[in-house]
């Protein structure tokens, strides 16, 4: 017996994961349009790594009877983009956003799969994260407790 999931709480988080990439992917095409010519290579691994996530989620909600929303035409962005400095910024903001949402994740799924999968999400958006904010001359570019919330 395959069991993924045992309440509605984890149904919501996957549904929460494929909306935080959706919106993911979307800001990553506002960054790319701002940010330094330099970092092109950068933003597409970025979006394709958001995109692959995200593909990978509707494939689990799909195969687990899920039902997730399309993604939106487009995604409010926190403040104004307009120069490479601000996209960076929207990317570290992109990053921890996505890292509070797999740790919502990981607390809500019973799943061993589902878990690891959502660790996975945690370490690669600390991970992104901590590049921008270390391109961004921020420091420490790490959190000690990646997608905390009151962090």
């Amino acid at each position: 017996m395959n069991r993924l999931r045992s309440s509605t709480s984890a149904d919501s988080a996957l549904v929460a994961a494929v909306e935080t990439e959706n919106a993911a992917i979307f800001a990553y095409g506002v960054v790319a349009a701002f940010s330094n010519p330099a970092r092109v290579d950068e933003v597409a691994t970025y979006t394709a790594a958001h995109r692959a996530r995200r593909d990978a989620l509707v494939e689990t909600a799909a195969r687990t009877g899920v039902s997730v929303p399309p993604a939106a035409a487009a995604y409010s962005i926190p403040f104004a983009v307009v120069d490479a400095v601000t996209a960076a910024q929207l990317a570290a903001q992109i990053e921890s956003d996505t890292a509070v949402t797999y740790r919502a994740f990981v607390e809500q799924v019973d799943d061993d799969d589902l878990r690891a999968f959502g660790v996975e999400g945690l370490t690669d958006a600390a991970t992104r994260g901590a590049k921008w904010r270390a391109a961004l001359g921020n420091s420490p570019a790490t959190t000690a407790f990646p997608g905390d919330p009151n962090m």
